[in-house]
């Protein structure tokens, strides 16, 4: 095992920056202001420029660099990245954000953030998407557990699908993660066909930023180390 390194991580409820929204949309290159125009309310515009505004304030104070200077390069399947910076992933739910910030530009990560809620239409939900074993695994457990199991799967899936940066073109019943609470994270099958390595190359984390928050961390190697740094660090001198 190689040695250990950080994933940084910083979490934020989107209120608590409303102060910073100018600041914020003043980062912004003009498509990302294009972009959050275009949502249909304000509310909408508002959470897209405090989420890139946040996303850039982050990367100008891990790379030393200006923040509004920063020009992302995107996938084929629309993931950003920053040339000559760490790798990133960003996850959002509402008014809250999740962001992950590796080492180094190699590194493969993804997040995913949800509410815990109740979820009337989960199991209808894993029928259509989980793998067989997540489907078997998720109908032996009690009600009780049902709701956090659905929401442990789907972050777990989300955020490997980001980390690949094959996004939503990645079917998600060709691989399969652990999705019964209490039980370390981790992914348990993976199709060879889908060009991603096996299942033993990849690390999983619970992330929990907030009570009734359910999150997940995908990093491809072994070695590695969420460690969240409060949000008022990042505006400290």
């Amino acid at each position: 095992m190689r040695k250990t390194e950080e994933i940084q991580l910083c979490y934020a409820d989107l209120h608590g920056l409303a102060h910073r929204l100018e600041a914020f949309r003043a980062l912004l290159s003009p498509d990302e202001a294009a972009r959050a125009a275009r949502f249909a309310t304000e509310e909408l515009r508002t959470r897209c420029a405090l989420r890139r505004g946040l996303l850039r304030h982050l990367l100008g104070r891990a790379t030393g660099r200006d923040p509004a200077a920063l020009a992302f390069a995107y996938g084929p399947m629309g993931k950003p990245s920053l040339p000559g910076g760490p790798a990133f992933n960003l996850a959002d739910c509402k008014d809250h954000v999740l962001i992950a910030i590796a080492p180094h530009e190699t590194v493969e990560l993804g997040v995913d953030v949800e509410r815990l809620r109740r979820l009337p239409d989960a199991a209808g939900i894993a029928e259509r998407f989980f793998a067989p074993e997540e489907r078997d695994a998720f109908a032996a457990l009690p009600d009780a557990l049902r709701d956090e199991a659905f929401l442990n799967g789907w972050t777990r899936k989300e955020a490997f699908i980001k980390a690949t940066g094959q996004g939503l073109s990645t079917p998600l019943d060709r691989f399969a993660v652990e999705l019964t609470p209490g039980r370390p994270a981790r992914l348990l099958s993976l199709d060879g066909a889908l060009e991603a390595g096996t299942a033993a190359d990849w690390s999983l984390f619970d992330l929990h930023p907030a009570p009734g928050l359910v999150g997940a961390l995908v990093v491809r190697g072994d070695g590695w180390r969420p460690v969240f740094r409060p949000l008022e660090d990042a505006f400290s001198a």
